[in-house]
């Protein structure tokens, strides 16, 4: 993990001044530390991918590495493959994977994961309808802070999308979600 970490340093450090001519080194150097199953270079690579940054967008891939920064320990790539799954975006369209994905995340901590678990309960999306269930959830979201959470207990309602997830970084509305 050492080696990742150097490779994964460096990347960070020519990304802080970003410059075209530099993409493909960053790319390269994300790709040298992902090789040592560097799990934040894991997630970083798959958002490269996802959004065809100094590389062709594939989201199939990006998928696939953020499975891997997942199981690297990164929660929020458990979490981005969670909303992949759940539109069927470089993976297959899995609702109840999806809600497992959800729980993982939350499991290893990745606040919006609660909420977007108490919005798969509360319209039984890859998971039993349960109102009480959702209602736990939503509140360990606003006892993190999250932002959407919050809002709903403050005007008394529900969750805001059926039954769009609340990462809106990795899928814009005009990619189909």
């Amino acid at each position: 993990m050492i080696a990742g970490d150097a490779y994964y340093r460096r990347a960070q450090k020519l990304a802080a001044v970003y410059r075209e001519r530099d993409v493909m080194r960053i790319v390269a150097l994300l790709e040298e530390a992902a090789s040592y199953e560097h799990a934040d270079a894991l997630f970083e690579l798959g958002n490269w991918h996802h959004y065809g940054i100094g590389i062709s967008r594939d989201d199939t891939k990006a998928a696939a590495l953020w499975e891997r920064a997942g199981a690297a320990g990164r929660a929020e790539g458990y979490f981005r493959l969670a909303i992949a799954c759940e539109r069927g975006i470089g993976i297959a369209r899995d609702a109840a994977r999806a809600y497992e994905l959800y729980d993982r995340s939350a499991a290893a901590g990745y606040v919006d994961a609660f909420y977007e678990i108490g919005r798969c309960r509360t319209y039984g999306i890859g998971t039993p309808h349960d109102p009480a269930g959702a209602a736990a959830s939503f509140a360990t979201a606003r006892g993190f802070g999250h932002p959407e959470a919050l809002c709903d207990a403050a005007e008394g309602d529900g969750p805001r999308r059926i039954p769009r997830p609340s990462a809106f970084g990795p899928f814009h509305a005009t990619r189909g979600g």
